[in-house]
């Protein structure tokens, strides 16, 4: 019986630590994995310095081709002036549209009378 038991607990104390180092082996896989990921994801000194230097000049392009708030401002206040200037000039379709209809309204007038004036022997 005393061989049973021995057995026994051997068997249960190789089977804990199969389960234990399993289980290590699997986290030690997964995080060789996510590594890898982050591995390559990261940039190399090469890349950085290369994206900086594209940056550095897209930088200097920039304020080669800046235009300073103040241009912008005077250009901004002369659109405005011309809009002012626009709608006081100019009409509007609406305004358009009750024009075309009163000078239709005289010309109607107008036919009419000409129609009666024929017709009494004008």
């Amino acid at each position: 019986m005393n061989e049973w038991v021995i057995t026994t607990a051997i068997t249960l104390g190789i089977g804990v630590i199969t389960y234990f180092l399993k289980r290590t082996m699997t986290q030690v896989d997964k995080q060789g994995e996510e590594i890898r990921r982050m591995d390559e994801k990261t940039a190399t000194k090469a890349d950085l310095k290369e994206s900086t230097e594209e940056l550095k000049k897209d930088i200097r392009e920039i304020r080669d081709n800046y235009t300073p708030k103040e241009v912008h401002a005077k250009d901004f206040d002369e659109c405005r002036k011309d809009i002012k200037h626009i709608r006081s000039e100019y009409l509007t379709k609406d305004d358009f549209i009750r024009e075309i209809n009163k000078m239709d309204r005289k010309l109607d007038k107008m036919l009419e009378l000409m129609i009666n004036k024929q017709g009494n022997g004008g």
